[in-house]
C-alpha cells in the first residue's frame, strides 16, 4: 500500500516547475491556453484546449517529475495533452513516445479492483478551500486520464490504453457517497473535481470530466459513455446561470462563507472551455454565456471588484496554510 502524507508538495518543492504552471492568483495569460484547433467530435484528435504551452521540450520523464506517488495527477495529464498536442502540430515522434510514455504510468498506477477501480486516487489529505480525506479521486484528472488514453490508443492501435480508458469512466458513474465522483445538481450528472461533502460543483474540472467520457464515447463508440457525456453537457448548460454573478465567473458551488469567485486565470479558464464546448454541442447557452463572461473581463470595474471579492475569501478560506493556521477564525480540525 502506498504510505499517506498530508502535503505531497514537500516533494515538489525543489523540483523545477512544469511549463504553464503558475499560482491560483495568476493573471489571465497564465492559462491562456486558447480553444483547440484539431477537435473532431466524431474521433478524438486533438484536444479541446492547446495545451501545448504545459510542453516545453520532448523527452522523458521530464526534469520536474515528481519522485513522489503523491504528484498532483492533473498536472502530469496536462503536460501529456500537450505533449500530444505537439505532436499532432509537428510529426515528431519523440512528442509522441512522450505521451505514450505518460499513458503507461497511467495504465500502471490504475487501480484495477475493489470500489476503487477504474480509479488514480490521491492518498493525501487535502487541506485548502476544501478538506478531503484520503483516498479520494478526482473527477477532472479521471476525465483528463480518459482523454489521455483514447487519444494514445487510437495512435497505437494498442488495446491496453482503450481498457483503461473504459475502466475510467466507471467512477465517473459511482456517486461520491460510494467512493466514486459522480455528483449531481438540479436533478443532472455532474463530475466532482473534488468530492466534497456538501457537493462543490467546481466548473472547470466538471467541464474537464465531461471531455473525457465523451472522448471515450466518441473513440470507442461506447453509448453508455456517450449517453453519459451527453447528460453532462446538458447539466452545465442548465447549471451556467448558477456559476454566473453578473460581473464575474464563480469557481465552484460550494456553500462557503462567502461564494467563491474564480481567479483572473480560473475565469478566462471558463470563458475558453465555454467556446470549446460547441465543438461538442450546438446548445446556444456556451457561446452566449462565454461572450458575456468575456466581456466581464473587459471591465475595470468588473475586475476589481473580482479581485477584492477574491481577497475577501481567500481572508476567510485561506489557500496558505501558514496562514491558515494563523487567522483568528481559522478552521479548526483533529491533527
Amino acid at each position: 500500500m502506498t504510505a499517506r502524507t498530508d502535503d505531497p508538495m514537500d516533494a515538489l518543492r525543489d523540483l523545477p516547475k512544469p511549463p504553464g504552471q503558475q499560482s491560483a492568483f495568476g493573471t489571465a495569460g497564465d492559462f491562456a491556453a486558447p480553444t483547440g484547433t484539431r477537435v473532431d467530435p466524431r474521433r478524438p484528435t486533438g484536444y479541446y484546449l492547446d495545451l501545448r504551452s504545459k510542453a516545453d521540450v520532448p523527452g522523458h520523464p521530464p526534469p520536474w517529475w515528481p519522485r513522489t506517488p503523491h504528484a498532483p495527477r492533473v498536472v502530469i495529464l496536462q503536460w501529456a495533452l500537450g505533449c500530444f498536442e505537439h505532436y499532432l502540430e509537428a510529426g515528431n515522434e519523440e512528442w509522441l513516445r512522450t505521451a505514450r510514455w505518460a499513458a503507461d504510468q497511467m495504465v500502471a498506477q490504475q487501480h484495477q479492483s475493489g470500489s476503487e477501480r477504474g480509479g488514480w486516487t490521491h492518498e493525501y489529505r487535502h487541506r485548502h478551500t476544501y478538506r478531503i480525506d484520503p483516498p479520494w479521486m478526482s473527477g477532472m484528472a479521471q476525465g483528463q486520464a480518459a482523454s489521455l488514453l483514447v487519444r494514445i490508443h487510437l495512435e497505437t492501435g494498442e488495446d491496453e490504453y482503450a481498457e483503461a480508458a473504459l475502466a475510467a469512466v466507471e467512477p465517473m458513474r459511482r456517486p461520491v457517497p460510494s467512493g466514486g465522483v459522480a455528483g449531481e445538481l438540479d436533478g443532472g450528472w455532474l463530475p466532482e473535481e473534488y468530492p466534497t461533502e456538501p457537493a462543490s460543483h467546481v466548473l472547470n474540472g466538471a467541464i474537464f470530466g465531461v471531455w473525457g467520457v465523451y472522448d471515450v464515447g466518441a473513440a470507442l463508440g461506447d453509448e453508455s459513455a456517450a449517453e453519459l457525456a451527453r447528460e453532462g453537457v446538458n447539466t452545465i448548460a442548465d447549471s451556467l446561470h448558477r456559476y454566473d454573478t453578473g460581473y464575474w465567473s464563480r469557481y465552484d458551488l460550494f456553500p462557503h462563507p462567502i461564494f467563491n469567485i474564480a481567479s483572473p486565470m480560473y475565469h478566462r479558464l471558463h470563458v475558453n472551455q465555454l467556446r470549446a464546448m460547441e465543438a461538442i454541442s450546438d446548445d446556444p447557452r456556451f457561446a452566449a454565456t462565454a461572450e458575456r463572461f468575456a466581456g466581464y473581463e473587459r471591465s475595470r470595474f468588473g475586475l476589481a471588484r473580482a479581485y477584492a471579492h477574491k481577497v475577501a475569501f481567500r481572508m476567510l478560506v485561506p489557500r496558505n496554510r501558514w496562514l491558515a493556521h494563523r487567522l483568528p477564525w481559522r478552521h479548526r480540525e483533529p491533527r
